[in-house]
């Protein structure tokens, strides 16, 4: 940035904050897509005894719901992951500004 008068602490904080918002509100919706339609979806489909005229095998159907469970648990932990980054951004960004101004 050439001009850094109107870069301040304050900004990149409530930068930060919108973040924070912004990223809860996607956590949340999608969250309601995966959890309440997706994954109860797919494991009905691999549940059901025809698929496209053929069995799914029992142990595919297992491997596929472990599989799914898995990744939902990545996926409920990505919100608190983003969180301490956006937080550690944060401090990191005031840290820096405030050496910045001290030799101003």
């Amino acid at each position: 940035m050439m001009n850094k008068k109107g870069y301040s602490t304050g900004f990149t904080w409530v930068f930060a904050l919108v973040t924070l918002f912004g990223l809860g509100i996607l956590y949340i919706t999608f969250n309601q897509v995966f959890v309440a339609h997706l994954v109860p979806q797919v494991k009905d489909m691999t549940n059901s005894s025809s698929y496209l005229g053929q069995g799914i095998p029992e142990d595919t159907s297992i491997e596929i719901h472990n599989n799914i469970d898995r990744y939902m648990d990545y996926f409920h932990m990505m919100p608190i992951i983003l969180f301490f980054v956006v937080v550690l951004y944060m401090i990191i960004a005031a840290i820096r500004k405030e050496r910045e101004s001290d030799y101003m």
